[in-house]
């Protein structure tokens, strides 16, 4: 049996949980087509599954318990065909955390001791954020000729704040830091692109990130000495669940088909494929 440590990171609402409890919701459901099914869970992690997996399927926000601190899941999988089995442990970071590490600096015990049986990442990207994208000089010197001192309130004088930092920035500082602390050790990172449904979905999730996130697809494509990379478009939710036409809509619908998975040029809905990846070694 194998222990495979599977790292969930990102900032707030980027798609984390609700990846989770669409995982869940697969494993326990698709059946058929699923090559691995579940075998055993702590009652805490069941509890916890169960409870987000239900407010995914039913079309409901799924949030996160405890905002904080980190979750802890660990979900034994066994394969099917093989009879082979490994532990996936799943600690899930929150957004909150995430920032802290930025803003304060800080690299708790907790988190240098989780990293250092953590075999793979999953850095979940929320295409929405409109702090994806950095804001160029000339961009604002050409906003500021139009329309002077209305447009913003002071220059040089406004005080820094994390909220003006771009947000790959915060990811390649946060995969900086992972290398820092745990040296000479080759990890795969799974970019995971939430919402795919909500780009144009014309382009391969690589090409994506390199045109809209080119810092980190930069600083992930010059270290392939310290990361293997592979990425990922991921519709778990396929529509806003505030809007009641895309939800009646969505539930009249099996649950399964919300769930789409870009690999390149390839389409499907298993949404096991972003960790399996990290977890075969024979993958390239």
């Amino acid at each position: 049996m194998n222990d495979k440590g599977i790292l969930f990171s990102g900032l707030p609402e980027s798609g984390k949980t609700t990846f989770l409890a669409a995982l869940w919701y697969y494993v326990f459901n698709a059946v058929d087509e699923g090559e691995f099914e579940c075998d055993s869970l702590e009652n805490s992690e069941l509890e916890y599954l169960n409870l987000i997996s239900r407010n995914w399927a039913s079309c409901n926000s799924v949030i996160r318990t405890n905002q904080s601190k980190i979750e802890h899941v660990n979900i034994k999988l066994v394969n099917k065909f093989t009879g082979s089995s490994m532990i996936l442990n799943i600690p899930d970071i929150s957004g909150e955390t995430f920032k802290t590490q930025f803003t304060d600096r800080e690299w708790n015990e907790e988190f240098d001791n989780l990293l250092q049986n953590v075999h793979g990442i999953l850095l979940f990207i929320d295409p929405r954020d409109v702090k994806n994208k950095p804001r160029f000089i000339y961009h604002e010197n050409q906003n500021f000729k139009y329309f002077g001192e209305d447009m913003i309130n002071t220059t040089s004088e406004q005080p820094w704040t994390e909220d003006l930092v771009p947000s790959q920035v915060k990811l390649v500082d946060f995969l900086q830091m992972v290398d820092f602390n745990t040296p000479d050790v080759l990890r795969k990172i799974s970019v995971v692109i939430s919402c795919w449904d909500l780009t144009d979905g014309k382009e391969d999730p690589e090409i994506w990130c390199k045109n809209e996130l080119p810092l980190l697809h930069q600083y992930l494509t010059t270290n392939k000495d310290l990361f293997k990379v592979k990425y990922y478009g991921v519709s778990s939710q396929r529509g806003d669940y505030e809007n009641s036409n895309i939800k009646d809509s969505l539930l009249s619908k099996d649950a399964l088909e919300r769930i789409k998975i870009v690999e390149g040029s390839e389409i499907s809905n298993n949404i096991l494929s972003p960790i399996l990846w990290i977890t075969n070694e024979d993958t390239d």
